[in-house]
């Protein structure tokens, strides 16, 4: 079995394809939804520095809170 991946340049046409495609006993089709387009570049991890400042929270009570939500 071969797979290929079609992409639409003109979205107006896509009932015709699907229409025309479907008529084939031969091909098996299965939409996928796109997956949510992704920030440019990296994550820059150390832009989260600084993320509890200013808060009265330590690593004992993330870990309690933490260890509390998943049982």
């Amino acid at each position: 079995m071969e797979k290929f991946i079609l992409t639409l340049k003109d979205n107006s046409k896509r009932q015709f394809l699907l229409e025309l495609l479907t008529q084939l006993d031969f091909v098996e089709l299965k939409t996928v939804l796109p997956k949510k387009e992704q920030k440019e570049g990296a994550y820059d991890f150390f832009q989260s520095a600084g993320l509890f400042a200013g808060r009265d929270v330590d690593a004992d009570q993330l870990r309690k809170q933490a260890w509390r939500l998943n049982n």
